[in-house]
């Protein structure tokens, strides 16, 4: 099995943002608020696709991530409100092979950094089901993470 894409979450940390939330183009799935009028916009970017590579997402979602926060219609300006953007991937892949490996698309990295993105990867390596054996299903709560 090559390792597959199970959640990609886009989190937009700001101070003195007091506005609704901004539309990326949907609203956040969750807002945390802090301290000193800091606030964190958790924005879901999954895609559809259940089975997807790095690769593949990477494609798709590079485009997505230009026209949302590199362009002047972006709802945070550079230097604006926006203090750290880090976009977090969830990768399943198979716990029986030795490793693994996948490569990010120089494109996708590209529009990274020109964003000020940092780039976080969670590895998640299912246990068999203890009821059947062969079962590699993983429940998480992919947006209730947090640093």
């Amino acid at each position: 099995m090559e390792p597959q894409v199970i959640g990609i979450l886009l989190k937009v940390e700001t101070r003195g943002w007091s506005g609704p939330p901004p539309l990326l183009p949907k609203a956040p799935v969750k807002v945390d608020e802090g301290r000193d009028g800091l606030r964190v916009f958790i924005y879901d970017l999954s895609l559809r696709d259940s089975d997807i590579s790095v690769g593949d997402a990477c494609l798709r979602l590079g485009s997505r991530l230009e026209r949302m926060l590199n362009s002047p219609k972006s709802p945070f300006p550079r230097g604006h409100y926006a203090l750290r953007t880090t976009l977090e991937f969830g990768v399943m892949a198979d716990r029986e092979r030795e490793s693994f490996g996948y490569c990010w698309p120089l494109e996708f990295l590209q529009v990274l950094v020109d964003a000020g993105i940092e780039l976080s990867v969670t590895h998640y390596l299912p246990k068999p089901d203890e009821s059947d054996g062969e079962s590699d299903h993983v429940d998480f709560d992919f947006t209730s993470r947090r640093r």
